[in-house]
């Protein structure tokens, strides 16, 4: 279990817009070890912030492809960041994540022709992981994975990001954490149409054994690695532990009928 590491914005980062929502720059980070890597730099506020953390360390943990990740000290001259958790010294924390340089599925699907549309769904409904996307998502309870949510280059180049609605949305409170509650899957909105009704099974099936390996983790060590608990509240915390550990029983039913495959309880 690898712990997140901090890194240090440098100058020149640009701010772009692709449907993303909150502010977002890419730009240069400097890494523990000395070297410099081009990174996607995002201004988010605290809950956000710790969606991301926590979300990525529990990809990471069972196995999904997720880009790597930092948390990002921002000093007020080098970017301007209004959102992100603010340090005594006028500098914020921004999550950042490592640019992997691969489109996301909107990107591709809007420039490509009817026959290109379909070859690019053909290849995501044959990604060897997509059982187990269904499921994490079902876990996190992560209500935000729309297509620019998905970057897609090829079976061998898939990549999960944008976290920052899982555990049911971006402003979340510990009362609100129910690991019973069925709570919107956006795979179910654009891509399980895309399935025959075999492939559905089958994924179904991969989300059950998946659910093995989602068991497993420990998620009070994880969550401590995504350091999100030196950024919540102790209660916080225990809440987002208690949700993920109890709502792993729940995986299956949830993740099921985002397939559209019944499901007996």
């Amino acid at each position: 279990m690898i712990e997140i590491e901090l890194a240090t914005i440098l100058k020149g980062a640009q701010g772009f817009k692709e449907n993303n929502v909150n502010d977002t720059f890419r730009g240069q980070v400097l890494i523990g070890d000395g070297s410099i890597k081009q990174a996607v730099i995002k201004d988010l506020d605290l809950t956000q912030l710790c969606n991301e953390l926590l979300a990525y360390s529990l990809a990471r943990e069972v196995g999904l492809p997720v880009p790597d990740c930092y948390i990002g000290l921002a000093r007020s001259d080098v970017l301007v960041a209004t959102k992100a958790p603010l340090l005594k010294d006028g500098s914020r924390l921004v999550f950042v994540s490592i640019d992997v340089k691969v489109p996301n599925v909107t990107y591709r699907w809007t420039g490509s022709d009817l026959a290109g549309r379909k070859a690019l769904f053909d290849e995501i409904t044959q990604w060897g992981d997509l059982g187990h996307l269904y499921a994490y998502d079902a876990w996190i309870a992560n209500i935000d994975r729309h297509p620019g949510n998905l970057l897609f280059g090829g079976k061998s180049e898939v990549w999960l990001i944008d976290h920052g609605h899982s555990f049911t949305g971006p402003d979340w409170l510990p009362p609100e954490l129910d690991p019973e509650g069925e709570y919107d899957n956006r795979l179910s909105e654009w891509l399980t149409g895309h399935l025959t009704f075999a492939q559905k099974r089958k994924r179904a099936i991969e989300v059950r054994k998946f659910c093995t390996t989602i068991g497993s983790v420990d998620v009070g060590k994880t969550s401590k690695a995504s350091r999100i608990a030196s950024l919540l509240s102790e209660t916080h915390v225990d809440a987002l532990n208690g949700f993920l550990e109890k709502r792993v029983a729940r995986v299956p039913e949830h993740a099921s009928k985002a397939l559209g495959v019944p499901v007996m309880i």
